[in-house]
């Protein structure tokens, strides 16, 4: 199964890496989870629970920061990169 982003989610996931970088030099580690963290729902896709009909969150834990996702045939697709602590989402209207 592959992964695809939406376009914003893909913005996020960067930003969120230049942001950790710029402070603390952690932009290589913080993608490197999120890698690891790919790799193991593109293997185990209904891996993480379903918060909405059919969206699915999961949590990279040393950084604190949840990833939103959509199982479809043959991918799941990103929907947003999101600190914990930002406000939850009210909506998941990304397709």
């Amino acid at each position: 199964m592959k992964a695809t982003f939406h376009r914003e989610a893909e913005a996020e996931l960067i930003a969120a890496a230049r942001d950790l970088d710029a402070k603390a030099k952690l932009g290589h580690a913080f993608l490197d989870e999120y890698e690891n963290w790919e790799t193991q729902i593109r293997r185990f896709p209904l891996a993480c629970h379903e918060i909405a009909p059919g969206i699915r969150c999961g949590y990279l834990k040393r950084f604190k920061y949840h990833i939103t996702y959509r199982v479809l045939p043959g991918a799941v697709r990103i929907l947003y990169v999101r600190s914990a602590r930002q406000a939850p989402l009210k909506h998941y209207s990304r397709a």
